[in-house]
C-alpha cells in the first residue's frame, strides 16, 4: 500500500514557479541634497507581466516510515510559461548622507499570484497557479549623485534590494492541490482520503539602475537603463491519511527573472516647489511594471 501511495504522488505534475519583482526607481529622481535632510513618501507598485525561468527543485515522499526524494521537474519534463502579477504598497522613507548620497529605506505590504505550464512529453500540459495574500514587505537601498552639468542634467545612479514572503492557494488545472491529492489516490484505489497543505514563495531582489535627470520648474522627468537579479524560493508541504497510513510531502524549487535588462522612465510633479511631488514611473523590457507615488521633502 505504501508503494502504491508513492507511485501516485510519483505522478503528480505540480510546478513550483518563482516570482519576482524589479522595484522603482524614482520618488523622487534626485537626491535629498545635504546631510540630514530627509522625505517620506507612499508608493504603490503594479507589475502587470513579468516572465519567469525555473532554475531546480526536489520532491520528497514519506508514506508511513518510507521517504524517498526525486529532482524536479522529473526527467525529461520541464516548466515553461511563467509569469507573474503582483501589488505593493510601500512607505518609503529617504535620508541625506551627502549632498549627492541619500540612504532609502522600504516598509509596506505585497502580494504575488503566477502561473505555468508543467510539460511532460505524451501528457497534456498543466496550468498551475499561485494565488497569494497580502504580506509583510521590505527594502533598502541607496541613491547618489555621479554627475551635475552646469545646464542641471543630472546623471545617478541607485542601488536597492528589496525581500517578502508570501503564503498562497496552489491551484492545478483550476482545482486546489487538497483536491488533487485526493482525487489522485482515489483514482489508485484508495476509499478514505484526507489531506491539506502549505505553500509560501519566498522572494529576492538586488537591482541598480543608471539614468539621467533634469528639473524644468515643477516638472523633473527621468529616463534610463536597469539591470535585476531575483533569486525566488518556493516551498509546498503536505500530509494525509489514505486508508489509515500516514503521508506527506514536500516540493521545493529556485528561479530567477527570465530577462535582467530593462528601461525605466518617468517624472516627478512638484505641487509645492521642492517639497511636495507626485511621481508616475513605467518599466518596460524585463517587466511590464509602474508605480505611482507621493512624497514630501522636509
Amino acid at each position: 500500500m505504501k508503494k502504491v501511495i508513492w507511485m501516485s504522488f510519483l505522478v503528480l505534475a505540480l510546478s513550483l514557479p518563482s516570482i519576482g519583482m524589479a522595484a522603482s526607481v524614482g520618488n523622487i529622481a534626485d537626491t535629498q541634497g545635504g546631510l540630514g535632510k530627509f522625505s517620506l513618501g507612499v508608493e504603490y507598485d503594479s507589475v502587470f507581466n513579468r516572465d519567469l525561468k525555473f532554475k531546480s527543485g526536489t520532491m520528497s515522499f514519506t508514506a508511513g516510515s518510507v521517504t524517498e526524494s526525486k529532482p524536479y521537474p522529473s526527467t525529461g519534463d520541464s516548466i515553461k510559461d511563467m509569469k507573474l502579477k503582483a501589488n505593493r504598497l510601500f512607505l518609503k522613507g529617504t535620508l541625506g548622507l551627502h549632498p549627492n548620497i541619500d540612504l532609502f529605506l522600504k516598509l509596506g505590504m505585497a502580494d504575488a499570484k503566477w502561473k505555468n505550464k508543467y510539460v511532460s512529453p505524451g501528457s497534456p500540459d498543466e496550468k498551475n497557479e499561485f494565488d497569494g495574500g497580502n504580506d509583510f514587505a521590505y527594502g533598502g537601498g541607496i541613491k547618489a549623485k555621479i554627475f551635475e552639468s552646469s545646464g542641471g542634467l543630472r546623471v545617478m545612479a541607485d542601488g536597492q534590494y528589496l525581500r517578502y514572503e508570501v503564503d498562497g492557494d496552489y491551484k492545478v488545472d483550476g482545482k486546489d492541490l487538497a483536491q488533487v491529492l485526493r482525487e489522485s489516490l482515489i483514482d489508485k484505489g484508495f476509499t478514505t482520503v484526507t489531506a491539506s497543505y502549505n505553500s509560501k514563495t519566498k522572494i529576492q531582489e538586488w537591482q541598480v539602475a543608471l539614468y539621467v535627470n533634469q528639473t524644468f520648474g515643477s516638472f523633473s522627468p527621468y529616463v534610463g537603463v536597469k539591470y535585476s537579479d531575483i533569486m525566488v524560493k518556493n516551498e509546498t508541504n503536505f500530509s494525509g491519511l489514505a486508508d489509515g497510513v500516514t503521508f506527506s510531502g514536500k516540493l521545493d524549487g529556485k528561479a530567477k527573472a527570465d530577462k535582467n535588462f530593462g528601461v525605466v522612465a518617468g517624472a516627478d510633479v512638484y505641487l509645492i516647489p521642492k517639497r511636495l511631488s507626485v511621481s508616475i514611473e513605467g518599466r518596460f523590457i524585463d517587466e511590464t511594471a509602474g508605480t505611482i507615488g507621493v512624497t514630501y521633502r522636509f
